[in-house]
């Protein structure tokens, strides 16, 4: 996918989704961005409308997590520790979900996908939303081939 506004509601419940734990850093909003946008916003309450409950699940330790979450009227986890499992297993707990009713989206493979793979997720990558890092672009460049291989899936 390329972004987050090519998934919708009902294409997530055709999943067997109720649960979308999303990435925050370059998948809802850009890392230098402290702002929800009007789109962000209104896709979110899209989810809500559509009987799926959204979900920031992300590894950044400031406070961004929490100020989005705010933004959006949405739960969080900041620290999440992708790809390792243990917060993953006490969210799905504390939400009543199995790993069948839950996606995980992100823009990192080595992080979101893979910590959605292991637990047994429905896994979304989408395209980072700005490269401005030299150091993430190198990261994405070693995505490059599961990248390919994703799309390959559809």
């Amino acid at each position: 996918m390329h972004d987050i506004y090519e998934i919708t509601p009902e294409f997530l419940r055709e999943q067997g989704v109720e649960l979308l734990l999303m990435d925050l850093d370059n998948t809802l909003s850009p890392y230098i961005v402290d702002d929800a946008t009007d789109g962000l916003k209104a896709w979110i309450e899209d989810l809500k409308q559509g009987g799926i409950e959204p979900f920031i699940f992300s590894n950044n330790k400031g406070d961004r997590p929490a100020m989005f979450a705010e933004q959006l009227n949405v739960e969080f986890v900041k620290l999440a520790k992708k790809p390792r499992q243990g917060m993953l297993h006490t969210v799905l707990e504390q939400k009543g979900k199995t790993p069948a009713q839950t996606a995980i989206i992100g823009d990192q493979i080595y992080t979101d996908v893979l910590c959605g793979a292991i637990g047994g997720l429905y896994s979304i990558v989408v395209r980072p939303i700005l490269l401005h890092n030299p150091l993430h672009a190198l990261r994405y460049g070693a995505e490059f081939p599961f990248r390919i291989f994703a799309k390959q899936k559809g």
